[in-house]
């Protein structure tokens, strides 16, 4: 069962970054104004203009955040220790509830044309900061043994597929999903990636000491 999303209390900037979300996932980043915007936040184009210069501000600001979310929580896991396993498996389940709670749309910042384009310098900067860390913990896991010989970019294409799937399945707010999602996205991947798939138990046993 989920619940309605209430903003009623959010104050404009913020409402501001929530229906621009939307507005680019269904219609594009190119094919949203800041009209549109405005109009979806019930205010005049001067009054979103007191809070963003553009709308390459806005989505600048959507990318800012939710890679700062992400970097800090792989940095977060990392220095928590436990090995790449667990590191990993712990960071799957961070980001499967993450972009499930998340009320913004992310849909447009990865599965649309933004990072893409040439003024998003900044954010392709810190999506290839996320990336590095990501791969760090790929290596680390095959360097220590845990984790099969395998090619570093495929697991992380493998990892990105996921998390992407999971971004776009957010787009209807009212369907349901697996209690045990989390656990059942980071498990798979851990599966692949393990030498000895039989140590996932004990992997799971470690990450949830390290979440109490």
């Amino acid at each position: 069962m989920t619940t309605e999303l209430s903003t009623t209390t959010w104050p404009t900037r913020e409402l501001i970054l929530l229906e621009a979300s939307r507005l680019f996932a269904v219609r594009g980043y190119r094919g949203t104004s800041t009209h549109d915007i405005a109009a979806a936040v019930g205010v005049r184009q001067p009054s979103l203009y007191k809070h963003f210069a553009s709308k390459q501000e806005i989505a600048e600001e959507l990318l800012r955040r939710d890679l700062t979310a992400g970097i800090d929580a792989l940095e977060r896991l990392a220095a928590d220790g436990g090995g790449a396993a667990v590191e990993l498996y712990r960071y799957l389940q961070w980001e499967v509830r993450y972009v499930r709670s998340t009320p913004f749309d992310l849909r447009a910042l990865y599965l649309d044309e933004i990072l893409d384009l040439p003024e998003f310098e900044e954010g392709r900067a810190m999506n290839a900061r996320y990336s590095a860390l990501l791969r760090s913990i790929i290596e680390r896991g095959i360097q220590s043994g845990e984790f099969l010989d395998l090619e570093v970019s495929f697991a992380c294409q493998v990892i990105d597929a996921i998390v992407l799937e999971t971004i776009r399945g957010t787009a209807d707010r009212s369907a349901a999903h697996a209690v045990d999602e989390p656990d059942l996205a980071a498990s798979f991947v851990l599966r692949g990636l393990l030498r000895a798939p039989s140590r996932l138990t004990r992997v799971r046993g470690a990450a949830r000491t390290l979440d109490r």
